[in-house]
């Protein structure tokens, strides 16, 4: 003890003369007591399943002893942890307390550990080593209050010396399929001589050394093939020989999991914002040289999946491949809602994984639509017409209203509102979809078919649909709808725009029918909106 007081008190002297702060170290007014009984006797800082740190204390006298107001600091300074009063510590017994009480948690890495009299003068003090590999081991006295510190087997409330050589302590948990590196903790008094997990598939056994690596030992985990059945277990060994299993009966009884393969990353994205547009999806699956085929499924707003009750909507598209990921797209939709759909793997041994996985008691069944995953589709906005109101006093028509973002897939009503002396005998609205310089060819709703008469005014529906496949639907972002209307009396035909009534009167070089092509024919005169 002597020259652990030396020692300490060195160093204290050397780090004030570098300007040390003097109230963070021990000083040379604070002596070591001589001859104490009282005595720091083991310490954990690193047990196993994250159990709390502990410090023991030992009274070597003959005599129970009193240690209230006593401190316990995981520094080398008086301060930390105040013993309760009414504290007795007996002869040749012991004093532990854990972190959750005293709130000294010790450092794995290494740290200060100091027992302190009530006035400050220090009893005992040790520095743990790093235990970080060390994890279930202890920094204990050899002899109880007395010899050499040592790393040691746990010995909590009892006599150091009682400590028999025990198996490794070993700290290991489950493998999946999907575990690429695989760690466990394992220590022992008398060292690790070896740490190895031993894969059994089928009839081939591997047995792969486990290496220390920050403190744990880890290995990499072979890949085996879909439909698999993969055993397993872990084996520690001291120095001694000695040996600990996970689990626990490992090689009589090892632990399994079945490789089912599936899906390592799903991603979608739709190339407009509110999925509105086409949605790619790229599915990454695990063992991609073992896939046979990947089939997306899914299910458009009110389409239904339940075959137990008639009913199977769903629709498949078989991905391509594109290196270790498979695409497919789900076209553009002119309506909001949500979209249902799921991934199938399947692999050339003819096992079939889902996306989402369907196991016992999980929510996703790909029989049962409601079950499976979604993404929406959103609603659709138009932005206002240049002027949503056009009135004119030139024609029969006094003023055309159209309406601030319709529904998409409705009718778009048109509402026209006239006064004439002549009779009425059409009505058209005449609209192009897309941007310039091409246009879709204008389709036109006339009063014949659509549009109800009145002597004050009519409505034409404009509906929110373009017959060519290939072209621009008017709920598409970014759609641009340019519109015109004619109206058609006895003895003329107005023209009406946003830059108001044009009738064939009016046209440039006399007013002839075929003049009125200019017009027609320059999508720059109509009224345009977009879509949102």
């Amino acid at each position: 003890m002597k020259n652990l007081k030396y020692i300490v008190l060195s160093i204290i002297m050397l780090s004030a003369t570098i300007g040390c702060v003097e109230d963070e170290m021990m000083t040379k007014d604070e002596p070591i007591v001589e001859g104490s009984v009282l005595k720091l006797n083991e310490i954990m800082s690193k047990d196993v399943n994250d159990a709390p740190d502990w410090i023991e204390v030992y009274n070597s006298g003959t005599t129970d002893m009193d240690i209230s107001g006593y401190f316990l600091n995981d520094k080398a300074t008086v301060g930390g942890y105040e013993i309760p009063s009414g504290t007795i510590i007996s002869a040749g017994g012991f004093y532990l307390v854990d972190a959750d009480e005293s709130g000294e948690s010790i450092s794995s890495g290494g740290e200060d550990v100091g027992l302190f009299e009530p006035d400050g003068t220090i009893v005992d003090h040790t520095v743990t080593p790093d235990m970080s590999s060390n994890v279930g081991l202890t920094w204990a006295r050899e002899i109880d209050g007395a010899g050499e510190w040592k790393i040691s087997s746990p010995t909590p409330n009892s006599s150091n010396g009682s400590v028999a050589n025990t198996a490794p302590f070993l700290d290991a948990s489950s493998i999946t399929e999907y575990t690429d590196v695989y760690a466990v903790s394992a220590s022992d008094a008398d060292g690790i001589s070896s740490v190895k997990l031993v894969l059994i598939i089928g009839e081939s056994v591997q047995s792969l050394d486990m290496a220390l690596v920050d403190g744990e030992y880890k290995t990499s985990v072979p890949k085996a093939n879909v439909g698999e059945l993969v055993q397993y277990y872990v084996v520690a060994t001291d120095n001694t020989g000695l040996k600990s299993y996970y689990p626990s009966n490992g090689t009589n009884e090892p632990a399994e999991f079945l490789v089912v393969g599936g899906l390592s990353e799903l991603n979608f994205e739709g190339e407009i914002d509110g999925n509105r547009g086409n949605v790619t999806f790229t599915a990454t699956p695990l063992y991609p040289e073992q896939v046979d085929e990947l089939r997306l499924y899914y299910l458009l707003p009110g389409e239904q999946q339940d075959e137990d009750n008639g009913f199977d909507d769903k629709t498949k598209i078989v991905m391509t491949q594109n290196g270790d990921s498979w695409e497919a797209v789900v076209p553009a939709l002119n309506i909001e809602g949500e979209v249902h759909y799921y991934i199938r793997v399947e692999y050339v041994d003819g096992t079939k994984t889902y996306y989402p996985m369907e196991e016992d008691g999980g929510d996703f069944n790909h029989d049962l639509g409601t079950t499976w995953p979604s993404y929406t589709v959103e609603a659709i906005t138009y932005n206002d017409v240049v002027d949503t109101t056009i009135t004119s006093t030139e024609g029969p028509l006094t003023s055309l209203t159209f309406p601030t973002n319709p529904t998409p897939g409705s009718d778009i009503n048109l509402v026209l509102a006239y006064t004439s002396s002549e009779e009425i005998t059409e009505a058209r609205v005449y609209f192009a979809v897309g941007d310039e310089p091409e246009y879709i060819k204008a389709n036109k709703v006339s009063g014949e078919d659509d549009a109800t008469f009145t002597q004050t005014g009519v409505t034409i529906n404009l509906k929110d649909v373009v017959t060519d496949g290939d072209e621009l639907s008017l709920s598409e972002t970014g759609a641009k709808v340019s519109f015109y209307v004619r109206i058609s009396t006895d003895t003329a035909e107005y023209y009406y725009s946003n830059t108001g009534a044009m009738s064939l009167d009016d046209t440039p070089g006399g007013g002839t029918v075929d003049e009125s092509d200019d017009f027609k024919d320059d999508p720059t005169l109509w009224n345009v909106y977009t879509v949102q």
